[in-house]
């Protein structure tokens, strides 16, 4: 990943110092501020690490960071590729029209990343965050494709991005990891989007029809989403939420695909080499059209922060403790105690870790892993976990164990027990752990749990 960032800055660099008075396309200048960014986000990840902690999922301030700077890079690359080969004065120079598909799918899988746990598993997916997000982000891109490539050109980037993550998970498969739910597949509401702007091209509305495409494809995607949820999931969503919800994500898609139709005209306008100013017939026009481009970005980042609730830290009984033998170790709280080399020894520790109320419970057991079998059945009888939530005891006896096979080979024993209904907040869990022979240890995990 890091490879691929500095091969693009290198690039950018380049283009700023020495290509532009070679003719270097502008785009690349674009690139190199993606670059700059997503170097930010990695030295901002580094210091939250080492000051906050470790992050459950990619909705944390440096993670986004660096996304949006890769997202830049991608884009000025588009740019830069139509600047170059000026496809729009060749119309049967096919390999730049296929190249540019491949970057608005490479732009998908980035949109699907941002959406983090809900592309992870489909069980926690709500009937209006989860929309907000798809509709924030994909008609601006399909939208952008139709503009910049004509026609069927957001159906062919929905397939190619299809084709490419059911690739990618079939090679996570093979290296023995976990992979994310397949959904969602947006074939259906870009084939909705061509549809659209098909209808509208004898008008020669391309704005409208770019409004109309967003509308369709926020439709299309509750219907397909809808369904998916009901039929294959089996959590089907409150239908009461999903008709309040249903007027902004269209109102968001609408916007989006404005939003792309801007974007897709500077593209078009670049593959036909011709001056920025004249994109929209004059350069009063143009820099309105931009400028109204960049605030509605600005105003949907800032229109999908949403902070989740802290409530005080919960009783044992409000945190709903189950038994729980189902559980990916993965997905345990005290999995980020395990991570330490040092975790086995006397003495005091602390770990941070987060959770999302989702609706699949968090495990909360502790457990003790060996290299072996033989070791972990010696060294069973001679260690005694405690657990005390917020100060509460939790009495460990009553819930059962349950066995994990490491991938490095080790065995690990859990306690099985999840809070059914943990609650949005910090929590604090301190493990202690008793040994037959030697000083206790006392293992203390800040959990942060947060709404989805």
């Amino acid at each position: 990943m890091y490879t691929g960032v500095a091969a693009n800055g290198l690039v950018s660099a380049w283009a700023v110092l020495w290509g532009r008075r070679h003719g270097a396309p502008a785009g690349l200048t674009l690139g190199g501020v993606g670059f700059l960014l997503a170097v930010l986000g990695a030295v901002l990840d580094e210091w939250w690490h080492a000051n906050v902690g470790k992050d459950v999922n990619l909705w944390s301030p440096p993670h986004l960071v660096g996304l949006a700077g890769t997202v830049l890079i991608a884009i000025g690359l588009l740019f830069a590729l139509a600047r170059h080969t000026r496809y729009g004065l060749e119309p049967r120079w096919w390999a730049p029209r296929v190249i540019l598909l491949f970057g608005f799918a490479d732009l998908i899988h980035k949109s699907m990343v941002a959406l983090d746990h809900y592309t992870l598993d489909a069980w926690g997916r709500t009937p209006d965050f989860y929309p907000f997000l798809l509709a924030l982000f994909l008609p601006a891109i399909l939208v952008t494709a139709v503009r910049a490539l004509g026609l069927g050109a957001a159906t062919a980037t929905a397939a190619i991005f299809t084709v490419q993550h059911v690739l990618i998970l079939l090679a996570l498969l093979g290296f023995g990891m976990r992979i994310p739910t397949v959904t969602p597949i947006p074939i259906l509401p870009a084939l909705a989007v061509d549809v659209v702007v098909i209808a509208f091209a004898a008008r020669r509305a391309a704005a409208r029809a770019a409004v109309a495409a967003g509308v369709a494809f926020a439709l299309v995607l509750y219907a397909q989403e809808t369904a998916w949820m009901a039929w294959a999931v089996g959590r089907p969503w409150d239908l009461a939420r999903v008709v309040a919800a249903v007027p902004a994500v269209t109102l968001t898609a609408a916007v989006s695909g404005w939003v792309g139709w801007v974007l897709g005209t500077l593209l078009a306008n670049a593959a036909e080499a011709r001056p920025l100013a004249q994109a929209f017939r004059s350069p009063q026009r143009t820099r309105a059209a931009i400028a109204a481009m960049l605030a509605l970005v600005v105003v949907g980042l800032v229109a999908a922060y949403r902070p989740s609730r802290a409530e005080p830290p919960a009783s044992v009984a409000a945190l709903g403790l189950a038994p729980d033998v189902g559980f990916d170790y993965r997905d345990t709280v005290f999995w980020e105690a395990l991570l330490p080399d040092d975790w086995r020894e006397p003495g005091v520790h602390s770990a941070y870790q987060e959770a999302i109320v989702d609706g699949h419970g968090i495990p909360l057991g502790p457990a003790w892993c060996a290299r072996d079998d033989a070791t972990l059945e010696r060294e069973l009888p001679t260690v005694r976990f405690g657990l005390a939530i917020n100060g509460e005891p939790v009495d460990l006896a009553s819930y059962p164990r349950t066995r994990r096979r490491l991938r490095d080979g080790a065995l690990c024993e859990w306690v099985g027990v999840s809070a059914v209904t943990p609650r949005p907040g910090f929590q604090e869990l301190v493990y202690t752990l008793e040994r037959a022979s030697g000083p206790p240890s006392r293992i203390t995990v800040q959990l942060r749990v947060k709404e989805p």
